[in-house]
């Protein structure tokens, strides 16, 4: 089955420069909102296809949408979503990824991230929490049990079959962020299974402040509040609660009883700002553009 990977990016020439997807069928389709130079002559080098956009055109729905249009009228079987962040463990990461779609087990992978060799210890938590070294299928079935983790899907490194893909739609271009999510609620909904591959690892991390978190946080709970019926199911609350449990564990068990507040701090800046981030349409729009990471949305967004 032919793979296209597709990979918005705005300042990741660094990154791109070393990806390797160690598939040789494969090809990259790079959406630059950048419009940079330099990453259309790697491009070109490297025989990728090249789509230049403006930076206020940006959505993370859309944009993959656009890419993935290409994509399958280039003849993609498989469409291969990534960051330009995201690093290749490892020389098979692809093959692990595409695995379980080729073989018709699921119709939808994503892939283990790990984290960045200097992350901090909380960030460190993150990834281990939320990217467990074992591997999992699930299916509309799983919903009851895993609540809003049944749904947990990462464009960092993903991918779909095209047929599905396109037969659900694609993903939303109008939301803020977590189109993953809902691509993965509609597939899981129209009963076909989808793959967590933990043999396929990235790297892929950040260390964001308290501030950055908030504004995060924010984005996440105006997702929740606009994501509608396709999410129903998905309790959030005893997930984030499981998660500080779980980090304070885990900052003492690396000897570490300093980030005990830290914990604390973040853990009521993600819980106010997702309570805010849900309440946005109560809030102006100057408020929402400062609370927000993804600013822009709140210009794109048609109320």
């Amino acid at each position: 089955m032919r793979v296209k990977i597709v990979i918005p990016q705005f300042m990741g020439i660094e990154l791109l420069k070393d990806l390797n997807f160690g598939d040789a069928d494969a090809e990259a389709i790079v959406i630059d909102s950048e419009k940079s130079t330099l990453i259309k002559n790697l491009c070109d080098e490297r025989n990728w296809v090249y789509i230049p956009i403006s930076q206020t055109d940006f959505s993370h729905g859309g944009t993959r949408n656009l890419g993935a249009q290409l994509a399958s009228e280039r003849g993609s079987e498989i469409l291969v979503f990534m960051t330009q962040d995201a690093v290749p463990a490892g020389p098979d990461w692809l093959d692990h990824l595409v695995a379980p779609i080729r073989s018709g087990e699921a119709v939808a992978t994503f892939a283990r991230q790990l984290p960045r060799p200097r992350a901090s210890v909380l960030e460190e938590f993150s990834r281990y929490f939320n990217y467990p070294a074992q591997g999992r299928l699930r299916t509309r079935a799983d919903i009851p049990e895993m609540g809003v983790k049944a749904f947990f899907f990462s464009n960092v490194c993903s991918a779909v079959r095209a047929d599905v893909f396109w037969e659900l739609g694609g993903f939303p271009d109008d939301v803020i962020m977590n189109e993953d999510m809902l691509m993965a609620a509609k597939v899981l909904r129209a009963g076909y299974a989808i793959k967590y591959e933990a043999e396929a690892e990235v790297v892929h991390s950040h260390d964001y402040s308290l501030k950055q978190q908030f504004r995060r946080n924010f984005d996440v709970g105006a997702f929740f509040a606009d994501a509608g019926g396709m999410l129903e199911g998905a309790a959030v609350g005893g997930e984030g609660f499981r998660f500080v449990r779980e980090q304070l564990r885990y900052v003492l068990r690396r000897g570490r009883p300093d980030l005990l507040p830290l914990v604390v701090l973040e853990a009521g800046a993600k819980f106010s700002a997702f309570q805010l981030g849900k309440r946005h349409r109560f809030l102006p729009l100057f408020v929402k553009k400062r609370m927000s990471m993804h600013s822009y949305h709140w210009d794109q967004k048609k109320e």
